[in-house]
């Protein structure tokens, strides 16, 4: 009778510890399994957003807190991919050192799609349509109606921001352009509100927030675009997971009407502009 009991207990013994074992399996939390097989328990790091604040409505500090267009879009793709946000504030030339120098994730600051930068970074997908667009001088709109033709053979002033696209089409379109070339938007504004430029080339979105906002409320946008263009974030060129991220993000953000939402709150004249 001893002896039945001694195996008794026994086997309730190893009942126990099975069922134990089974409750730890399914109670023990999964990770992403790591390139050496084990499991990788490392959290991601904050993306690296790139920005220069020198540029409304894409990005801007107001009060000491970053603003825009640009700004939102970042908040909105950390809520995405589940991941913190750190931005980078940079100046504009050195956005794209950065990338290359894996300081930075990648670049979200209002930048133009152009071959020239695809050789050194990739871009997404375009996430809003725009142009190189001229503000001048209300009083003087009339000469500028015909938009970039107009500045051709007439010699007139004209700011630029270093670097950008509007800098970029001035020199190879106007022959022995008078260019002054400015490292702020709002530097160049002023000087177009000063008379020492008559004609200030920048984005459209740029030039249209600065002209709505111009403290002497004198300046005008001329609606006819010097070009087309598209604007994208840049990522490094190896970095194809982040790439496809960040066109899976804008996909998104397109097809629940997010994206439209925001560039409206922002800009809310391009779509006039555009004809859209």
């Amino acid at each position: 009778m001893k002896i039945f009991h001694k195996y008794n207990w026994f086997f309730i013994a190893i009942l126990l510890l099975f069922t134990l074992s089974l409750f730890i399996s399914c109670t023990t939390p999964t990770y992403n399994v790591a390139q050496n097989g084990g499991e990788d328990t490392t959290p991601l790091p904050p993306l690296r957003i790139g920005i220069s604040t020198n540029a409304p409505p894409f990005a801007f500090k107001q009060g000491g807190k970053l603003q825009g267009l640009e700004v939102d879009f970042a908040l909105q793709l950390g809520k995405f991919l589940n991941r913190n946000i750190q931005f980078k504030e940079l100046k504009w030339d050195n956005q794209i050192p950065a990338l290359e120098a894996d300081k930075i994730d990648v670049v979200m600051s209002g930048m133009t799609i152009t071959p020239e930068r695809s050789y050194r970074v990739t871009f997404s997908k375009p996430y809003l349509r725009s142009g190189q667009m001229l503000l001048v001088k209300t009083k003087k709109a009339g000469l500028y109606v015909n938009g970039i033709y107009s500045l051709m053979g007439t010699h007139p002033a004209i700011g630029t921001i270093q670097d950008t696209a509007g800098d970029f089409l001035i020199t190879k379109t106007i022959s022995r352009a008078n260019i002054t070339r400015y490292s702020t938007t709002a530097k160049a504004v002023k000087a177009l509100e000063d008379d020492d430029i008559d004609v200030f080339v920048h984005d459209a979105p740029i030039v249209c927030y600065f002209a709505v906002r111009s403290k002497s409320n004198n300046l005008s946008p001329i609606r006819q675009m010097a070009s087309e263009e598209y604007l994208g974030w840049a990522v490094n060129r190896s970095n194809s997971v982040l790439l496809d991220q960040l066109n899976s993000f804008l996909e998104t953000q397109k097809s629940n009407g997010n994206l439209q939402q925001s560039i409206k709150h922002w800009i809310p004249f391009m779509a006039q502009i555009l004809g859209e």
